[in-house]
């Protein structure tokens, strides 16, 4: 029986003698690495649009409020 670290993230496949990672997960495939973080981006930008954020926004002043001193 094979342990759920020697399986790919994405498709659960087997690695061979070269292994593709990104933040601490493995891959067996570029193809694999490149999807997941495809469905990644897809899932995140879901997330903002539930929450009313737009992905480009930037509205200059990063949040800060501005006050005037009299």
């Amino acid at each position: 029986m094979t342990k759920l670290e020697n399986r790919c993230a994405n498709c659960g496949g087997k690695f061979g003698l070269v292994h593709h990672n990104h933040w601490g997960l493995r891959f067996c495939r570029k193809a694999c690495k490149n999807d997941f973080l495809a469905k990644t981006a897809k899932g995140h930008a879901r997330m903002r649009k539930w929450f009313g954020q737009a992905t480009s926004r930037n509205d200059g002043n990063m949040g800060r409020v501005s006050c005037t001193w009299i």
